[in-house]
């Protein structure tokens, strides 16, 4: 690089951390720096003799304070490396994806190697969605580089901020609906509203995988079905009853039009709208001939710091008590926590207690998966690991 940055020196063990493959600097990682430069500036990363560890752009240091987008000198600046970044990971999509899906996680922030940038693709319109101001900056080479190499067919680029509404960036104001295809199913969702960018993108293999599993005349409960991405699966596998269970009825509303858009009547499932918490218990007495082929539990993140860890847990375990009842013998729960501190064998351990206080037994695990291939994670990144989805077969 022609120009010089801004350059932080780090102690030994975030070098090592870094040279392992982590894409974040902690504020007490740094050992010498006299002027903190600004929120988003380039800055060049050494290690405790001077050696180039790589380059990355200040945070403000509630979270993370550098976070790292090449380990590479030879690397052109960061506004012309935007346009590299994009074009490699379109081609990683093309490569991953069907050709008929077109509802994808285009750049996933720390696995593209831009960090904390997100952007999904819905159809014709691109949903920015930043972790933070840091990209704030950036904002015009992000949408050039969209522009040029996010791939043919956008219409719209929309950044949607974690707090505050939508916004246009690029391109005419977008549809408030669109209708997107994801491996054969049909889903109606609003790009740059709701909880994410506008549907659970990353949930497609564990709903690929749950359309495989639902048989013909199964009957099917999707807990926190939000506007229903599993229930349209139970429902095209074969299901002959759906119930999905959200606590906002207008979410209902949208779970009930996705029916209709795949060819199927919703007025042969069920929709309910109630806290999931209470509605569990007083569904434990149905009879034993009303039970449920198929259940999928999918609940929100339960704990955004370390020390929300356990009562999270207990959350999973008193929610796995209280579905116990409404599966049947042989019956396929399929449970999932997207709770970044709970891995696959805490999912497991916490499954396997709640389900024995509600008198059932895991007897096989039929499949463990989380995020599809479009949130790719870097290595050395165990926090990428955000997502995990088993298949247990209960006694």
């Amino acid at each position: 690089m022609s120009r010089k940055l801004p350059q932080i020196q780090l102690d030994k063990r975030s070098s090592q951390a870094i040279r392992a493959g982590h894409p974040w600097v902690w504020p007490d990682a740094i050992e010498h720096l006299k002027r903190v430069p600004p929120l988003g500036a380039e800055v060049e990363l050494v290690d405790s003799v001077g050696s180039f560890l790589g380059r990355g752009l200040m945070d403000s240091g509630q979270g993370p304070a550098v976070r790292i987008f090449s380990r590479d000198e030879r690397d052109p600046p960061l506004r012309k490396l935007l346009f590299r970044r994009v074009a490699a990971a379109r081609m990683l999509r093309a490569r991953l994806l069907d050709q008929t899906t077109d509802a994808f996680r285009l750049l996933h922030g720390e696995g593209d190697e831009l960090p904390g940038l997100v952007v999904d693709r819905y159809g014709p319109v691109l949903v920015l969605r930043p972790d933070g101001t840091l990209w704030n900056r950036w904002l015009d080479p992000i949408v050039e580089a969209l522009c040029s190499e996010g791939g043919p067919g956008t219409e719209s680029i929309l950044l949607k901020p974690r707090d505050g509404e939508s916004r246009v960036l690029w391109g005419s104001e977008p549809p408030a609906e669109l209708l997107v295809r994801e491996e054969g199913r049909r889903y109606l969702v609003r790009p740059g509203q709701g909880q994410k960018t506008g549907f659970f993108l990353d949930q497609r293999p564990t709903r690929d995988t749950v359309q495989r599993l639902v048989q013909p005349g199964d009957r099917c409960l999707n807990l926190f079905s939000f506007t229903g991405g599993f229930s349209i699966a139970m429902a095209l596998g074969g299901a002959t009853e759906v119930t999905s269970v959200d606590l906002s009825k207008s979410i209902l509303d949208d779970c009930r039009a996705q029916f209709p858009a795949n060819g199927l009547d919703p007025s042969a499932h069920t929709f309910v709208a109630a806290d999931i918490f209470e509605w569990l218990p007083a569904q434990g007495q149905r009879a034993k001939g009303s039970r449920y082929d198929l259940v999928v539990c999918d609940p929100p993140a339960m704990a955004r710091k370390r020390s929300q860890v356990e009562k999270a847990r207990g959350a999973y375990r008193r929610l796995h008590t209280g579905l116990a009842p409404l599966l049947k013998k042989g019956g396929l729960l399929v449970t999932c926590s997207c709770t970044a501190r709970l891995g696959a064998d805490e999912l497991l351990e916490d499954a396997r207690r709640g389900l024995r206080e509600g008198g059932r037994r895991v007897r096989r695990v039929v499949y463990t998966g989380g995020a599809g291939g479009d949130h790719p994670v870097a290595p050395g990144f165990e926090q990428g690991h955000y997502l995990s989805c088993l298949v247990l077969v209960l006694d």
